[in-house]
């Protein structure tokens, strides 16, 4: 990764069993992906970690410098209605989604992780989003209460784009 040898450096992580389910392999993947085929390569791999170490995340949205990511990072972190922590960017997929709804194909490449609620409610609006489209709107309260359940500051920053 130090030489920018992206190929070498994807097919290192590659060889660690399990790399998504670890936060040091599935960063270095993040930023391997993201170096080499850019942004939106790298989102599904940045929303897992997000989920699995909000910490590296944190550590590896500095390094990326992406002025995108930076200005949503800004506002998430403006208007989020967390604890202030950096434990917070665990929810920062979700609220991504409220900000800009046509990330949703990318971040619904993300695999499974541990179900926490972070995790739930990126699934949920990713639900949500659909059911939006299709028009079906008892599914729709459905879902929007599970989100309410789940945080009530994301839900309503939800509420605010209706």
């Amino acid at each position: 990764m130090r030489a920018g040898d992206w190929g070498e450096a994807r097919r290192a992580v590659e060889r660690i069993e399990s790399w998504r389910r670890i936060p040091a392999p599935l960063m270095w993947m993040a930023e391997v992906r993201y170096r080499a085929d850019g942004l939106e390569s790298a989102l599904p791999l940045l929303t897992e970690l997000a989920w699995l170490s909000p910490g590296r995340l944190a550590g590896l949205l500095h390094r990326l410098a992406d002025a995108s990511v930076d200005t949503l990072r800004r506002k998430f972190d403006a208007n989020f209605e967390g604890a202030g922590q950096t434990a917070d960017l665990a929810w920062f997929p979700a609220w991504v989604l409220i900000e800009k709804p046509g990330l949703a194909p990318l971040l619904r490449d993300a695999q499974p992780s541990r179900q926490t609620a972070p995790e739930r409610a990126t699934r949920l609006l990713l639900q949500i989003l659909s059911l939006e489209r299709r028009g079906n709107q008892h599914e729709l309260v459905d879902r929007r209460k599970a989100l309410r359940e789940l945080h009530a500051g994301l839900y309503a920053a939800y509420m605010r784009t209706r």
